[in-house]
């Protein structure tokens, strides 16, 4: 079976294209009539394409076609505002292989295990400890800031290799959570060289924790979609973050040093950098300021990646949120630059 991607699309043209269904809204026209956007991902990306004639989610949803659905879909591109527009003429849901099935399913270019052991990997070198790398686990006597990150994230691999780092703007597929963490622990390993004065312990379990109370936060589907939990709204990934510390802390007995945890989970509390960004607190320590500013480089580098995927060289995406701190502006395609 044959699978075009949303960027081989022409403006003037219509296409027969398996895709998955990721999301769907129910919308208003200006008239008042009902229309649907449903979000598609070709396996490269996701986009987003509208079905009009007063089309409302139950009548999608009693042919069978919902979040999770492989569909046929009749899609036109036209332009809009400098930008490829995609309107659904006519859409039926299909079944397909597991196999062909997972070729539209949004992951990350590098397996999920290989980058979780990159991750493991930085934190036990980090220490400049002798640890066994080829092994996921440490010694039952060590109570380093290095053997309680490794015992995180070794007890909660599963949900970890699987979650969403989001439920939109940056990692926002299946395994996004452990590309997004393995990337930012490769980027504070390299820091540490250029700023020997940094703490790289701190600096590289911090980035390998910094997010893990998304797996809770987040609820992940099977085809990477996320939604928020109860607990993701009430509390955070960040105060999620920190029980999850201080629940292994009382579970080894508190013989981990006290100040050494103090500030891994003030790496946590602090690493969105300002208040308004939902930083619990601000940074008070360098290690923390810097993995500030390695989540921010991550989050934009993969906005920069997946916007380069729907825009031709030598032209502007469209408008992206969020990539321009609380703005949204378009990003530049050069043919000079990868």
């Amino acid at each position: 079976m044959a699978f075009i991607k949303f960027k081989d699309t022409e403006i003037g043209k219509s296409y027969d294209m398996t895709l998955l269904v990721t999301d769907i809204e129910q919308r208003l026209t200006q008239k008042g009539d009902p229309y649907c956007a449903i979000s598609l991902s070709d396996g490269t990306e996701t986009a987003r394409a509208n079905m009009f004639n007063s089309i409302t989610i139950d009548a999608l949803k009693e042919d069978g076609i919902e979040q999770g659905s492989c569909v046929r879909s009749e899609i036109r591109v036209s332009l809009y505002r400098e930008n490829k527009n995609y309107t659904i003429d006519a859409i039926s849901k299909t079944d397909l292989s597991d196999e062909d099935m997972s070729r539209l399913i949004l992951m990350p270019p590098v397996s999920v295990k290989t980058l979780f052991y990159n991750i493991l990997k930085n934190v036990k070198e980090s220490s400049g400890r002798a640890y066994d790398l080829n092994s996921p686990e440490v010694p039952d006597g060590d109570f380093s800031l290095t053997a309680i990150t490794t015992r995180l994230l070794w007890d909660n691999r599963a949900a970890f290799l699987k979650s969403s780092a989001a439920k939109s703007m940056h990692h926002n597929l299946y395994g996004g959570l452990v590309y997004h963490t393995s990337r930012m622990t490769d980027a504070a390993v390299g820091l540490c060289q250029a700023y020997p004065d940094l703490n790289r312990e701190l600096l590289v379990c911090g980035a390998a924790l910094h997010d893990i109370g998304k797996i809770t936060e987040l609820n992940t589907s099977a085809i990477g979609t996320a939604e928020y939990s109860v607990d993701g709204r009430l509390l955070g990934h960040a105060v999620i973050g920190i029980d999850m510390i201080n629940a292994r802390v009382e579970k080894d007995g508190h013989r981990y040093d006290e100040e050494q945890i103090r500030l891994l989970k003030h790496m946590l509390a602090s690493h969105h950098g300002v208040l308004e960004w939902g930083a619990i607190m601000e940074p008070a320590i360098k290690e923390a300021m810097v993995l500030h500013f390695i989540d921010m480089i991550d989050s934009r580098m993969y906005m920069f990646e997946t916007g380069y995927a729907s825009v031709e060289p030598g032209e502007l995406s469209q408008k992206i949120f969020g990539i321009a701190g609380d703005s949204a502006a378009s990003i530049y395609r050069s043919p000079y630059l990868k």
